[in-house]
C-alpha cells in the first residue's frame, strides 16, 4: 500500500526526482511518463503538481536557486560582504564545497546549460539572465584593488564551470575543493 503524502511533500518528491531523470537524460531526453513511474504516480497525477513538463523544469530551477541563495545568505550575509582577497577566496571555496555536496545538481544545471544554449529551449532565457546576474554578482565580489572585475568574474565562472564538468565526466576521480582552491589562489592575485 502506498503512503499518502500532503502536496508539499509530494511535490519535493517530484521535485527531487525530476532533477535525477533530468540530470542523467536532459531535458529532452525524459518522459512525464518516466518521472511518474519514478514517483510511483500516473501521468495525471505528476502533472496536477506541474502543469506541463516546461512548469516542472521551471520549478526545479526555481528550487535551486533558491536553495543556493539561503545557502550563501547563511554563510554570508549581504551587509557583510567580502572585501579582502582571503575572504573573497573563503565565499568562492564555500561555493565549491557546497557544489561537491551536491553533485546531482552539478550535473543537473551541466546538462540544462548544454541543452539551454538552443534558443528554443523552455530554460535558454533562464540560463541567459542566470549567467548574467551570476557575471554581475561575482564582479561586485571580485572588486579588488587592481583587478578588472567584469573580466576577473568570467574568467573565475568558467574556471568554476570547467572544474565542474571534468569532475562529473571523470565521476568524481578528484578532491574539486582542492583543485579549485589551488586554481583560484592563480586567478585571483
Amino acid at each position: 500500500m502506498r503512503t499518502r503524502m500532503n502536496r508539499e511533500d509530494r511535490r519535493t518528491a517530484i521535485l527531487d526526482a525530476a532533477i535525477a531523470v533530468i540530470g542523467e537524460r536532459g531535458f529532452h531526453g525524459f518522459s512525464i511518463r518516466e518521472l511518474a513511474l519514478r514517483c510511483a504516480m500516473t501521468d495525471a497525477g505528476l502533472l496536477h503538481h506541474f502543469g506541463s513538463k516546461t512548469d516542472l523544469l521551471l520549478a526545479v530551477l526555481d528550487r535551486r536557486d533558491r536553495q543556493d541563495e539561503d545557502a550563501i545568505a547563511a554563510l554570508f550575509p549581504r551587509d557583510a560582504a567580502p572585501r579582502s582577497r582571503a575572504q573573497v577566496l573563503e565565499v568562492l571555496a564555500a561555493i565549491v564545497a557546497r557544489n561537491a555536496q551536491h553533485p546531482e545538481l552539478v550535473r543537473l544545471y551541466a546538462m540544462l546549460r548544454v541543452e539551454a544554449l538552443a534558443a528554443d529551449h523552455p530554460a535558454h532565457a533562464y540560463f541567459v539572465t542566470r549567467d548574467r546576474l551570476a557575471r554581475r554578482r561575482f564582479a561586485e565580489l571580485l572588486d579588488l584593488p587592481g583587478e578588472t572585475p567584469d573580466r576577473l568574474a568570467r574568467q573565475v565562472l568558467s574556471a568554476m564551470d570547467g572544474l565542474e564538468l571534468q569532475w562529473l565526466q571523470e565521476e568524481r576521480g578528484f578532491d574539486l575543493v582542492a583543485t579549485w582552491n589551488e586554481t583560484a589562489g592563480r586567478l585571483i592575485p
